[in-house]
C-alpha cells in the first residue's frame, strides 16, 4: 500500500516551482510525495519514479538536499512518514497514510470539496458585506499583532483575515476593500496605525486610543443608569405626591 500510494501519485508529479495563488493555480492538478521525520521535518522529497528507482531531493541535516535515485529499500531504510500532497485548481490537500490518500483518491475527494465550497460561496455572495466598526476593527488589529507581533496589515488580506477566502469572490468585495483602506488610512492619521513597505503596522497609541473609548463607553454607561435612577426617583415623587393628594381628598 505505501508504495502503490506513492507510485500512483507520481503518475502526476509536481513541477520545482508549486503556484499558490493567481490564474496559474487554477491550472494545477499534481502531486507532491515527501518523506518525513517524526518531528514533521521533510528529509525526502520524491520526484518521478524511473526504471532504476525514485528521483528524490535527500536532505541530510539542514542543507538544501542532494539529488539521489532511490531504491524501495533505500526508501525503506529512512523509517519516515508519507505524506502526499495534492494541489488541484488553487486547493491543496495533506494526505498523511497511505489508505486515506486511496480513499480520497477512489472517492474523488478533491472534486466534492470544490463542490461543497461552490455551493457555500454561492450562499455568501447572496448577503451583503458587513462594514466593520472603526473601533471594533482597530480592537481585532491589537488582538492580530498581539498573537503575531511582526505582522503587517492591508486591505486585501484583511478582507480575508476577516471573512475567509470567500470574500475575495464576493461581488461587494472591491467596494469592501476601499472601505477597510479608508479605515486603515484614519488610523494612520491618528497615530494608532504606521505605515511601512507598502503595509500598516499598529503603533502604541492603539491601545491608548482602545482605553480611552471604553472609558467614554463607560461614562455613557454610567450616565444612562444615572439618568435611570433620576427617572424611577422622579415617578417615585410623582407616585407619593398622587398618593398623597388622594389621601386628602378622601379624607375631606
Amino acid at each position: 500500500m505505501f508504495f502503490r500510494a506513492i507510485n500512483k501519485a507520481l503518475e502526476k508529479p509536481s513541477p520545482g516551482s508549486i503556484p499558490l495563488s493567481g490564474p496559474r493555480a487554477l491550472e494545477n492538478d499534481f502531486y507532491s510525495v515527501h518523506l518525513e521525520d517524526s518531528s514533521g521535518k521533510d528529509q525526502v522529497w520524491l520526484k518521478a519514479k524511473t526504471d532504476q528507482g525514485y528521483e528524490a531531493l535527500v536532505r541530510t541535516g539542514d542543507d538544501s538536499g542532494k539529488s539521489q535515485i532511490l531504491t524501495q529499500k533505500n526508501i525503506e531504510s529512512f523509517k519516515c512518514n508519507l505524506r502526499i500532497e495534492h494541489y488541484y485548481k488553487g486547493y491543496q490537500f495533506d494526505y498523511r497514510s497511505p489508505l486515506r490518500f486511496f480513499i480520497a483518491y477512489c472517492c474523488r475527494w478533491h472534486l466534492w470539496v470544490i463542490f461543497r465550497d461552490r455551493f457555500s460561496q454561492k450562499r455568501f455572495n447572496r448577503k451583503p458585506l458587513i462594514r466593520a466598526e472603526r473601533m471594533e476593527l482597530l480592537q481585532y488589529l491589537v488582538e492580530r499583532t498581539i498573537q503575531k507581533p511582526r505582522e503587517k496589515f492591508d486591505p486585501l488580506f484583511l478582507g480575508m483575515q476577516l471573512y475567509s477566502r470567500k470574500w475575495f469572490y464576493h461581488p461587494e468585495k472591491d467596494e469592501h476593500k476601499e472601505h477597510l483602506k479608508l479605515l486603515l488610512e484614519s488610523y494612520v492619521e491618528s497615530g494608532d496605525l504606521k505605515r511601512q513597505d507598502g503595509g500598516y503596522i499598529l503603533s502604541g497609541k492603539a491601545l491608548e486610543t482602545l482605553a480611552n473609548h471604553d472609558l467614554e463607553q463607560q461614562k455613557h454607561q454610567d450616565n444612562l443608569a444615572t439618568a435611570k435612577v433620576g427617572n424611577s426617583l422622579t415617578w417615585a415623587i410623582v407616585v407619593v405626591g398622587l398618593l398623597g393628594i388622594g389621601v386628602q381628598l378622601l379624607a375631606s
